[in-house]
């Protein structure tokens, strides 16, 4: 391993630019509803505000899972032969199974009790 310090350019391509968008999102949320009592925001802010965001978000999770499949670059795996794509492809079929089993079956109810 190099012992060489990161150059800024390379620590910005590298950063995961959604901790940016989450960051700004929180605040603007907190701004939209500072000073709104908690009755309030259950009968007003939720079903305007919350809502739609929590239905972007569940699209934007979906999209991102399916871009995952898309970045995939089977020109380079296939010179490494058989193996390494079926441990690929295993590996992809236990993610979508995993991901189907946490996301609804473990965590349905919490889901459903956000869109609230």
């Amino acid at each position: 391993m190099g012992g060489g310090r990161a150059q800024a350019g390379q620590i910005w391509w590298r950063f995961p630019k959604f901790v940016i968008g989450f960051l700004v999102a929180s605040l603007i949320v907190t701004l939209a509803v500072r000073g709104i009592s908690y009755v309030d925001y259950d009968k007003v802010v939720k079903p305007a505000l919350i809502a739609p965001i929590t239905a972007l978000r569940t699209w934007a999770f979906t999209f991102s899972f399916l871009s995952i499949g898309l970045t995939t670059r089977f020109r380079e795996l296939a010179p490494a032969g058989r193996k390494p794509f079926l441990a690929f492809t295993a590996g992809v079929i236990v993610n979508i199974a995993l991901g189907y089993v946490l996301s609804v079956v473990v965590f349905g109810d919490h889901w459903a009790s956000i869109a609230r």
